[in-house]
């Protein structure tokens, strides 16, 4: 970028100088009457050194002018690279923040999954614990005939309770 702001600006200097010079700019009356144009420019040397130095001060005014737009483009140059800089960091870290929330995310679902497969293990380890209680407690009930009269009750409460919860 910086190339071709400092082309285009060498262009537009060169062009100008050569379009300044060019002949396309002066009357055609040069054409009709080619014993004139050779006796002006013979005129022409005759300049003063006060017109010349004049001729030269506006000269450096204009490369001064040129020089101070040329500074400009060059701190606008900057300025813009800057900006783009800013904009790729700031790509950079959005980036760097999608992955971590990507990572995050990916973490949550493997525990929620893992959280799933242990509530179903514990559902079904609840429901065996449950089943084996009940058992127990019939089993308990048949093999102590004494003791069921008055541990019935106790017996269907506690076999109960596991199957309801």
């Amino acid at each position: 970028m910086k190339k071709f702001a400092a082309l285009t600006l060498s262009l537009f200097l060169t062009m100008g100088t050569a379009l300044a010079d060019s002949p396309k700019d002066s009357p055609k009356e040069t054409d009709a009457q080619p014993a004139k144009s050779t006796a002006a420019a013979k005129a022409a040397p005759a300049k003063t050194n006060a017109e010349i130095a004049a001729e030269m001060e506006e000269l450096r005014q204009a490369l001064q002018a040129q020089q101070e737009q040329l500074q400009l483009l060059k701190e606008e140059l900057a300025k813009r690279d800057r900006q783009i800089e800013e904009a790729r960091e700031a790509a950079a870290s959005a980036n760097s923040k999608a992955t971590e929330a990507t990572v995050k995310a990916s973490e949550a679902a493997a525990t929620s999954a893992e959280v799933k497969s242990t509530t179903t293990a514990l559902g079904s380890s609840v429901a065996n614990l449950a089943t084996n209680s009940v058992v127990v407690a019939n089993g308990a009930g048949s093999s102590a005939p004494a003791s069921s009269a008055a541990g019935s009750a106790p017996a269907s409460a506690s076999g109960a309770n596991p199957v309801a919860a």
